[in-house]
């Protein structure tokens, strides 16, 4: 049996100053922690994306900001499937997995930002990478160039992802697509473009 996750001091010093509580985000808004807690509760709203041991709900910081350009909750399904559809045209149509990936809070974790462009984002350039070391070519150049600007597009848009995470799932996104990409093409990321 695997020990139960638990969140290291690095972890817990990066949520804190990455991270805020729902008392946090509230106090410079019109709604109450409890009426948004309702919400989520539900289903309405994103969960916390974590839950510390002493049950310290924490969620980004642009928690609010699809619903602020939505317009407020009640428009706020509709307005991410809009935005979700143009963002993903090139992509398999998984809008409602995408809107229970948003629900569960769990985006917050790997994201910056709580777009659907960035969630799609993710998607496609996960989707160029694993197809780019599927079948590497790496005496070419277009290949080579591709890779790191995949590799570096997807790096930008990912957070670090904590020593908790890995516990909980073992690979993240970042540690598939980001890391051992690197690790195992370093020679295309530390040599020099070629002209």
């Amino acid at each position: 049996m695997t020990e139960e996750p638990t969140l290291s001091s690095s972890d817990l010093a990066y949520l804190s100053a990455e991270y805020r509580t729902l008392e946090q985000l509230c106090a410079s808004r019109d709604e109450m922690p409890g009426h948004v807690r309702e919400l989520i509760a539900a289903g309405r709203l994103p969960q916390a994306t974590y839950v510390l041991p002493d049950g310290v709900e924490l969620y980004p910081p642009d928690y609010f900001a699809l619903v602020d350009d939505a317009g407020g909750v009640d428009e706020l399904f509709d307005h991410f499937r809009s935005r979700y559809a143009a963002a993903s045209r090139d992509l398999p149509d998984d809008a409602n997995e995408t809107w229970q990936g948003y629900l569960s809070g769990e985006f917050g974790i790997c994201l910056w930002s709580l777009t659907p462009e960035a969630m799609a984002e993710k998607t496609r350039l996960m989707n160029a990478i694993e197809a780019l070391i599927a079948a590497p070519e790496e005496v070419s150049e277009v290949w080579r160039a591709a890779l790191r600007e995949n590799v570096e597009r997807l790096d930008a848009l990912e957070r670090p992802f904590t020593d908790y995470d890995r516990q909980r799932w073992g690979d993240t996104s970042r540690d598939r697509c980001i890391i051992r990409v690197r690790q195992r093409f370093s020679a295309v990321f530390d040599a020099p473009a070629m002209a």
